[in-house]
């Protein structure tokens, strides 16, 4: 009996020291977990910055880019052209199977309808292939100078610690607080110039050097 009194003390006392101990390893849980919570809700309560600018203004304004429109514009031309000759030359057929109504035989007749439906049909083919060859070939002379534009946005939205970049376009943005957002066309310009970025009153976000974005993109 006395055996079976300090086996049961022994007993108690473990489990008041064990649930202490859990009690004591929760409690440490519990301070990790709000100190975590804390320290997120801080991080999200901070101020972003953000920049914004007009992509097309920008994009438009890039020497490469008037060489890659006329490029595009003497292709139109030429596509312009082409219509245009297989169009007087589907009027011509039209205006002599016309005359030739009174005189030409059924088996002729015939022939010229099918001549003429076959020219009609080639010459909306033609329009429709242009118009996509039209699109494809400004897509791909204007493919490198957008991605010389990104790269140079990025350039600046990394050393200025950005959040994000709003293109401003089309009248998205109609207000933006200048207290929360920057207008970095000007920055943007400077890249793309190769020229260095410059320094901040405030803080060390400047560039010393000059941004590393190629600038011999060509237009062939």
């Amino acid at each position: 009996m006395l055996y079976l009194r300090l086996y049961s003390s022994y007993l108690g006392l473990f489990v008041i020291l064990n649930c202490s101990k859990m009690k004591f390893v929760a409690s440490s849980v519990l301070s990790v977990i709000l100190l975590s919570l804390m320290c997120s809700v801080s991080s999200s309560a901070q101020k972003l910055t953000f920049g914004y600018l007009s992509y097309d203004k920008i994009l438009h304004g890039m020497a490469d880019y008037v060489v890659a429109q006329e490029r595009i514009k003497n292709i139109h031309e030429q596509y312009n052209k082409e219509a245009e000759y297989n169009e007087d030359k589907f009027f011509k057929m039209y205006a002599e199977y016309i005359q030739g109504q009174k005189t030409f035989p059924e088996e002729i007749m015939l022939k010229r309808q099918k001549e003429l439906q076959v020219a009609m049909e080639q010459g909306i083919s033609f329009r429709k292939d242009a118009e996509k060859l039209l699109k494809d070939t400004e897509a791909e002379l204007l493919k490198p100078l957008k991605e010389k534009l990104n790269s140079a946005i990025a350039v600046v939205a990394k050393e200025r610690k950005l959040a994000f970049v709003a293109n401003t376009d089309a009248n998205a943005y109609p207000y933006i607080n200048p207290s929360d957002g920057i207008d970095i066309t000007s920055l943007v310009e400077h890249v793309l110039e190769g020229k260095p970025l410059p320094h901040v009153e405030s803080g060390n976000l400047s560039v010393p050097q000059a941004a590393n974005v190629d600038s011999s993109i060509e237009i062939k």
